[in-house]
């Protein structure tokens, strides 16, 4: 049973990597809020946290996880982004039985104040406005066996400016496997599984003019089309093992603790990168985290979307009467973008 685990991750690995075509998609899809990780344990370790998903984060990175937790959790994440935008993250997850998990979450990105330039006024009119994005989920998720865990979300999709909005709604999938072969944990994740989205609202409506005689112009209502756009779809394939602690694959140590993890993140609209992380733990109180995103295993004809690079972070954890609480801390650098 254990070899035909490892053959089948093995296989789907393979053939993810076959699948891939130097095909630039960058700019193809609407809503990429929702390809930003949340987290900031998940963001230190390089996004790479498929298999890792066993907090409040796995509302995000994999539903399956979320079951893992034996007690209700509420975690709150910020991210400050470059070019002034912000990314916050809210979830809550409550376990309901033995073996099932609910959860509730939301993300909203702020792109901060922009100036509005018109045709007439091409260096700004003095008016200003935000571009705003927000994402609401209810996640479900369950045992099947002592090793095997699903999960599913549902999730409401907004975003938009002024009194032009696009929305939808779509599902994310999850699946989350304890091997029991070398310590290894398979995760797979396909996020935003749902409908297109397209621009409505009262900003679109303007008046044309048809002629433009001096003594008399002639105008008409009229209405800007938009075009429909497809959401990130997102397939994540991941896997993790603990190389110290307790049931460590090089040394079995019960106060430190040692977990190497790697994904491979294949959007509808980007190249397929893989992701890897390197986290160490002391006395379940400490914890040090490095990572490098964005890896790409496509080859980019164009030699243009690449911003690999590395990621720091580190925890603390503490043990109070009524909970445990944890603070987390993580550098991203996005290299020409920033940090």
């Amino acid at each position: 049973m254990k070899i035909t685990i490892l053959t089948l991750f093995l296989s789907l690995f393979t053939a993810q990597l076959s699948l891939a075509q130097s095909i630039n998609r960058a700019g193809t899809s609407a809503a990429q809020f929702l390809k930003f990780g949340v987290g900031a344990r998940a963001s230190a370790l390089g996004e790479a946290g498929v298999t890792l998903a066993d907090d409040v984060s796995g509302l995000y990175w994999n539903p399956a996880g979320i079951t893992r937790m034996t007690e209700p959790a509420f975690m709150v994440s910020r991210n400050q982004l470059y070019a002034d935008i912000s990314y916050s993250f809210f979830g809550l997850t409550y376990p309901i039985a033995q073996n099932q998990a609910l959860g509730l979450s939301a993300i909203f990105l702020d792109s901060g104040e922009m100036e509005v330039t018109t045709l007439e006024s091409p260096q700004g009119t003095g008016r200003y406005f935000n571009w705003e994005s927000l994402c609401i989920a209810v996640t479900y998720s369950r045992f099947m066996t002592d090793r095997l865990s699903l999960g599913v979300s549902v999730k409401y999709i907004r975003e938009g400016a002024y009194n032009s909005k696009a929305h939808t709604t779509a599902v994310d999938f999850g699946s989350l496997l304890n091997t029991g072969v070398m310590g290894l944990k398979l995760g797979m994740s396909l996020s935003n599984l749902g409908p297109k989205m397209q621009l409505t609202g009262s900003s679109l409506s303007v008046n044309h003019e048809w002629y433009s005689l001096p003594e008399a112009p002639i105008y008409s209502e009229a209405f800007l089309g938009t075009d429909e756009w497809s959401l990130p779809l997102i397939f994540r394939l991941g896997l993790s093992t603990e190389l110290v602690g307790t049931d460590g694959q090089l040394l079995t140590n019960k106060n430190h603790r040692v977990i190497l993890a790697a994904d491979t993140f294949d959007p509808n609209d980007a190249l397929v990168r893989s992701n890897f992380g390197l986290e160490y733990e002391w006395y379940k109180t400490l914890a040090l985290r490095a990572g490098y995103r964005g890896v790409s295993l496509e080859k980019d004809t164009y030699d243009t979307y690449i911003s690999s690079s590395y990621t720091l972070g580190l925890g603390f954890n503490h043990k109070f009467k009524f909970g445990d609480i944890k603070i987390d801390y993580a550098f991203t650098d996005y290299d020409i973008l920033g940090s």
